[in-house]
């Protein structure tokens, strides 16, 4: 008889772990392992002319030169 407890309550058991991981997959995709593309990456941010020129503040004008003499 507590063999049969035994038997019944792992698999009561199993199905519910089975659900919720079942239930969690469908609401939340996996995250990608590594960079999608080339475009993603830091360097092609940081070393890219014409991001740069496009998302950069312009210089201030230069005033009078600045010093003691």
């Amino acid at each position: 008889m507590k063999s049969n407890i035994f038997t019944v309550s792992m698999l009561f058991l199993s199905v519910i772990i089975l659900a919720l991981i079942w239930g969690c997959t469908d609401k939340y995709q996996p995250a990608p392992t590594q960079f999608a593309a080339k475009e993603s990456s830091c360097t092609n941010c940081h070393l890219n002319k014409t991001l740069l020129e496009e998302v950069a503040d312009p210089l201030p004008e230069p005033g009078e030169p600045a010093g003691e003499g």
